[in-house]
């Protein structure tokens, strides 16, 4: 298969979706609905108030266009920029062999003087998802059968978190999923654990169509003991692992809280390149993988797989904030690479970029199937895309 390219032009967008509230009023802080970002009570991330994206557009010399994505919802303008004037002067008009070729010159550009992570990162993941989407519809096939001989044509997936107010409504939104076939999903939690565990009680009993269980902490437990509490607690309520536990940065406390009883520790969206998740993965401490496509690309992405697997260590793709690229690429790679794990997707993003983009990927039955579509299986119509974008 021809993956030789050569980049004729590049633009970058800052995208800014329709949606007033990414968390669905799950995160109120008390601010204004004017207000850029957010911050909830028990989280220490900050978080765009609405859907923010940087986005990229190629076209090749062969004509092919293609597009791409970053997950990076705070200060997309700096992707944008890292894109046109740094990215761009490097790439364009140059003959590469194969997409990680790219890849690699870029990493190599900048990562002597420290910047082997963040923004600089988003922006090559960009790119990268672009690469591929041109020469998926250059070749008139799907990603997945770009990276794999075989992929899976159906891939199970969960709900990232029923967004809404109030437990209530949040029971509401999840039986009307469970309607439409859900029978997966993830919680988001703050440190306390006893909080938690009756709000997915709760959620279990108002909605028994729900099979499968996880949670997300965001990085809020303070300590291991606590933790490990918290993966007792949850896996005797059945869910199948904790998502970011412990501070991204503590090795060696995500490594001691795998070795204890309970639920599975799921780790990936922090990781930028295989050279990071390197040692997470030989010393175990992780039992599940979790790569970010929009934040590492598909050619890192397939990498940083393939090495977990030497380990014994299972794989599906974590899927952050964007409009329908940032889906589709996780989709693409979770129907590449073999899995039993489900694959995360968040519902609410379909709607942010009305009449912009055509997505044919439908959710049901729980989980995608493959389009025969070319790339990424995503339809731009680039006229209405220009109305969601804001200058940068």
């Amino acid at each position: 298969m021809d993956t030789s390219f050569a980049i004729r032009d590049l633009r970058a967008f800052h995208v800014v979706g329709t949606g007033d509230d990414y968390w669905g009023g799950a995160a109120r802080t008390g601010g204004t609905p004017a207000d850029r970002y957010q911050f909830k009570p028990g989280w220490q991330t900050v978080y765009a108030r609405r859907v923010e994206s940087p986005v990229v557009r190629i076209q090749l010399a062969d004509g092919s266009v293609g597009w791409g994505e970053a997950c990076a919802p705070i200060c997309p303008e700096v992707v944008c920029l890292l894109l046109e004037r740094l990215a761009s002067p490097l790439v364009l008009d140059r003959d590469f062999e194969h997409p990680s070729h790219c890849w690699d010159l870029l990493y190599g550009s900048n990562h002597c003087r420290g910047y082997a992570d963040g923004y600089w990162l988003d922006a090559i993941a960009a790119l990268d998802i672009a690469i591929w989407d041109a020469l998926g519809h250059r070749a008139r096939m799907p990603i997945a059968a770009l990276l794999c001989a075989s992929p899976r044509t159906r891939v199970d997936a969960y709900l990232s978190g029923p967004r809404a107010p109030t437990q209530a409504e949040r029971i509401d939104l999840l039986q009307r999923r469970a309607a439409e076939g859900l029978r997966a999903v993830k919680l988001f939690v703050a440190g306390d654990i006893d909080a938690a565990c009756a709000e997915l009680e709760a959620l279990q009993r108002g909605v028994p169509q729900i099979e499968r269980w996880m949670v997300d902490a965001l990085w809020s437990f303070d300590d291991v003991n606590n933790a490990a509490h918290a993966k007792r607690a949850l896996s005797a309520r059945g869910v199948e692992w904790l998502e970011c536990p412990l501070q991204p940065e503590d090795l060696e406390g995500h490594r001691a809280l795998v070795s204890l009883p309970g639920s599975r520790i799921a780790l990936g969206e922090h990781f930028r390149t295989r050279f990071q998740a390197s040692p997470w993965v030989a010393q175990r401490a992780l039992d599940i993988l979790q790569p970010d496509i929009a934040r590492m690309g598909f050619t890192e992405g397939i990498r940083l797989a393939q090495s977990a697997a030497k380990h014994g260590v299972p794989c599906t793709p974590h899927a952050g904030s964007g409009i329908l690229f940032v889906r589709a690429a996780a989709l693409q790679f979770a129907c590449a690479w073999p899995t039993e794990l489900p694959c995360e997707y968040q519902a609410s993003l379909v709607d942010e970029v009305p009449g912009a983009l055509v997505d044919s990927w439908p959710f049901a039955d729980g989980g995608f199937r493959l389009p025969d579509r070319p790339g990424l299986g995503v339809e731009v119509d680039e006229t209405v895309l220009a109305r969601y974008v804001k200058p940068h």
